[in-house]
């Protein structure tokens, strides 16, 4: 998953540590040129809350 995958008002949670993280504000990278690295925490990719 990369930044600009993420939309506003979605929550992300670390399946470690249960950090949970709000989009607030959305990747303004444009479709397929996102240079940013992949939202992790305690060494994991961090997954949609459902």
């Amino acid at each position: 998953m990369k930044c600009n995958d993420m939309k506003l008002g979605q929550v992300y949670v670390c399946g470690d540590c249960g950090l949970e993280l709000k989009v607030v504000k959305e990747c303004d990278c444009e479709e397929g040129s996102c240079s940013c690295s992949d939202p992790a925490c305690c060494g994991e990719g961090l997954k949609l809350k459902a």
